[in-house]
């Protein structure tokens, strides 16, 4: 303090404030008002050199008592200027000392890292360095990995973490964010332990330990890229055939942790083409995570790959003998578990965000890799005939379509139509309902009561009508020719229906 006017030349807040109470009477200033302007620019500590503690006066001290302000009785004949050196030699020194322990223990994490230790290897050197929790978060400030001191058991962390959950354990935490190469912030590094433990040394050490993890987020993120670039690169192989050698495909799929020497089947899961508001953006970007993990979840060694608007998964199934029913079995197996799979899907909560429609397409189990091409054909094929046939939001089975999977792909041939017009024009002429009666006929196997019963016709009725049938026909329906004729006739016609 200056025996003149200003008392401090400049407060910038957090510095220690030195005085003696003699300096105060000679600017006629008390110390209580002192000390409350002192507070107001953010010092940290005031030292007065008194006689005696009670020199200080009751209401200063009551003041610094409610302020949680420092204030430090100094010996009546204190040098202040003695004072003021020793209190900077000791803060360089202090900051020198500490700053050089940051600094070695940076250096060892940068060795750690480009040794291969990756993030988990430097966290661990630094929470048993620090005897801290050392915790990395994501930029959303979930937590993504936790390292703790040595012979300390991990904590209990939330997520997203927050410093009042840290609070009701008794802990805090210094944090730093963890930058990017993007300019945007990659995520969090924090050390958390008890308050009485931590000291400057933490927040350098933290400002230097930062980068190098900003490092080992770049790298992982340039070997995530790499790696989801090469199981693309090799899924695609896989469902579209292009490889030489099946040795070689099934060697390659097993690095990435696939089996492909068990039977497999390819389903596509596809987003609606009439959903044209999806955006990657909204909520129907989580739409192929929730389908990935119901998969996952059902089929934890099945490969799935994502994209906007669809996924596509080779199903691992186990292994059966060439006997067709039991491959109808299998197939049988692999639908009810897709219903619950969708089932799922559609159980989940929304947030009262609205869902996209999808369908699934099906293929037929591939019982070796060569087959798996196939399947995945079938897979679109079903998804394309049973959209059309039967709508959106359903399963399509290529198993189960039976003789539409012909009439599909021959539909619009001059030779379906005349076929289609021989056979049922003479109703379709005369009286379209008797296509309806028609199809009950079949669907009941021909059985009158039952039909009497689902049509809710009187049974003399139907007899009526199928015999009129027939006599536009020109031919009995106890005709298994014309039987068969007929049934076909009647698929065409729902297919040209939709």
């Amino acid at each position: 303090m200056r025996s003149r006017l200003p008392a401090f030349e400049s407060v910038q807040g957090g510095e220690l404030a030195l005085l003696t109470l003699s300096q105060l009477r000679r600017l006629d200033e008390t110390l209580p008002h002192l000390l409350k302007s002192l507070h107001q620019a953010g010092v940290a500590v005031v030292a007065v050199a008194a006689p005696s503690v009670e020199a200080l006066g009751a209401e200063a001290r009551d003041f610094a008592d409610q302020m949680h302000l420092p204030l430090i009785l100094l010996p009546l004949n204190a040098l202040l200027e003695e004072i003021e050196r020793e209190v900077i030699t000791f803060v360089v020194s202090f900051r020198g000392e500490t700053e050089r322990k940051a600094t070695e223990i940076a250096s060892q994490l940068m060795q750690l890292s480009l040794q291969g230790a990756g993030i988990q290897g430097v966290c661990e050197y630094l929470a048993t360095n620090r005897g801290k929790w050392v915790v990395i978060q994501d930029a959303d400030q979930h937590v993504r990995l936790q390292a703790a001191p040595a012979n300390v058991s991990p904590l209990a962390l939330p997520s997203p973490l927050t410093d009042e959950q840290l609070r009701r354990q008794g802990l805090v935490r210094v944090v730093e964010p963890i930058p990017s190469s993007r300019h945007e912030i990659a995520g969090y590094l924090s050390l958390v332990g008890n308050e009485s433990d931590f000291d400057y040394l933490e927040r350098i050490i933290l400002g230097q330990a930062t980068p190098i993890i900003a490092i080992e987020f770049a790298r992982e993120r340039d070997r995530t890229e790499v790696e989801s670039r090469y199981q693309v690169e090799a899924f695609t192989d896989v469902i579209q055939g292009h490889y030489q050698q099946p040795e070689e495909m099934m060697a390659r799929a097993r690095l990435l942790g696939y089996d492909l020497t068990t039977p497999q089947a390819i389903v596509v899961f596809e987003i609606s083409p009439g959903e044209h508001d999806f955006s990657t953006s909204s909520s129907y970007a989580q739409w192929n995570k929730r389908v990935r993990e119901e998969l996952l979840r059902e089929w934890p060694g099945c490969w799935v790959q994502s994209e906007a608007r669809r996924v596509i998964a080779i199903l691992p199934l186990p292994p059966f003998d060439d006997q067709s029913e039991t491959e109808r079995e299998h197939e049988n197996s692999l639908y009810s578990r897709l219903e619950r799979v969708v089932f799922r899907i559609s159980s989940q909560k929304s947030n009262g965000t609205m869902r996209p429609t999808y369908s699934c397409g099906i293929g037929r189990i591939a019982k070796n890799l060569q087959g798996l091409p196939l399947s995945f054909r079938e897979a679109q094929q079903a998804l394309e005939i049973g959209r059309r046939l039967f709508g959106e939001g359903n399963l399509h089975s290529f198993a189960r379509l039976g003789i539409y999977r012909l009439l599909f792909h021959l539909n619009g041939h001059s030779e379906l139509d005349d076929f289609y017009y021989e056979t049922l024009g003479p109703l379709l002429n005369n009286d379209s309902t008797y296509v309806e009666t028609l199809e009950g006929f079949f669907r009941c196997n021909g059985n009158l009561s039952e039909m009497a019963r689902t049509m809710h016709f009187h049974r003399n009725s139907l007899l009526y009508r199928l015999n009129r049938i027939e006599a536009l026909l020109g031919r009995s329906l106890e005709d298994p020719e014309l039987r068969l004729a007929l049934q076909i006739a009647l698929k065409i016609h729902h297919l040209k229906k939709h």
